[in-house]
C-alpha cells in the first residue's frame, strides 16, 4: 500500500529517554519507554542532558551504534535524550530504462507527443530530417 508521509515502520527518527544512577557514564538496552538504543551513524545522533545539548567527541562518545559513553559521569535522576536519525539515499535513476510520452501541442494545434528517455535526452529532427537530441541534463 502506497503512503503519503512516514510509512508504519519506518520513521524520520527515533528518541530515548534514560534516567541516569549516581555516576552512570554508559547508557545502552532499553530507555525508560522499553525502547532498545540503537542508531546507523553516530553523526546522526543528538544526544542530551537535561535538555542541554551534549557536544559529541567532547562530552560524549557513540562508536557502537548501540551505546553512548558520557566524558563525566550524569547525578542521580538526570535525563538523557538520545535523538537517533534515520539514514537513507535518494534513489539511483541513471539505470533506469523506461521512456516517458510527453504530450505537447505543435504550431499548427495539432496534439502530438515526446518520448524522453532515461538519459534525460528530448530526441528531435533538425531541418534536413535527422534525428539528434537535446541533453536536459544541467
Amino acid at each position: 500500500m502506497a503512503y503519503i508521509g512516514k510509512a508504519p515502520g519506518f520513521g524520520i527518527r527515533n528518541r530515548y529517554y534514560y534516567t541516569a544512577t549516581a555516576s552512570q557514564t554508559l547508557f545502552s538496552g532499553s530507555d525508560d519507554n522499553g525502547q532498545t538504543l540503537k542508531y546507523a551513524d553516530s553523526k546522526y545522533t543528538d544526544v542530551y542532558l537535561n535538555g542541554v545539548s551534549l557536544v559529541a567527541g567532547t562530552d560524549y562518545t557513540a562508536t557502537t551504534l548501540t551505546s553512548i559513553t558520557l566524558t563525566s559521569g550524569a547525578a542521580a535522576d538526570d535525563i538523557i535524550e538520545l535523538i537517533a536519525y534515520e539514514l537513507f539515499s535518494v534513489a539511483n535513476l541513471a539505470n533506469y530504462s523506461n521512456t516517458m510520452v510527453v504530450p505537447f501541442y505543435k504550431a499548427d494545434s495539432t496534439l502530438d507527443t515526446i518520448s524522453l528517455n532515461a538519459l534525460q535526452q528530448v530526441p528531435f529532427f533538425d531541418a534536413d530530417g535527422n534525428e539528434d537530441n537535446i541533453s536536459l541534463t544541467v
